[in-house]
């Protein structure tokens, strides 16, 4: 259990330069300036937690509210992570999707951290990348 954690479910007050120092910290980089703030803007749902009034933790999802949600961005800093907040973060947004498949794309070696949430494989997914949008502001 965390105690002292804030969590909030909004961008507002939310500084963009610290949200691209945790995904630095988590080896999330590739997502800055303002594409980083247009796609948290943009995001249905958010929750941010804070330890000490600093951003410690992230994790946004979009979805069409009745059937699909895909969740983005989970993310905890290194000094904090083990200790359940990662948890408590996708347990607040798993509560605010009320949508039947709920998707997300994680590494393997975070995989077994999903499956304790009651994710599982979902072999028949496919994907069309572009790496070139990635890049572009």
């Amino acid at each position: 259990m965390i105690g002292g954690i804030e969590f909030r479910d909004s961008c507002i007050g939310l500084d963009w330069a610290e949200l691209e120092a945790l995904f630095v910290a988590t080896e999330l980089g590739n997502r800055t300036g303002a594409k980083l703030r247009r796609a948290f803007e943009k995001s249905g749902h958010i929750v941010l937690a804070y330890g000490s009034g600093r951003l410690i933790g992230v994790c946004r999802a979009i979805t069409d509210g009745e059937y699909h949600a895909m969740i983005y961005d989970v993310a905890v800093h290194p000094d904090w992570q083990g200790m359940g907040l990662g948890k408590t973060l996708m347990r607040r947004l798993l509560a605010r999707l009320p949508v039947w498949r709920i998707m997300l794309v994680a590494e393997e070696k975070v995989q077994g951290f999903y499956r304790t949430l009651g994710f599982e494989a979902y072999g028949d997914v496919m994907a069309l990348r572009d790496r070139k949008r990635l890049e572009t502001d």
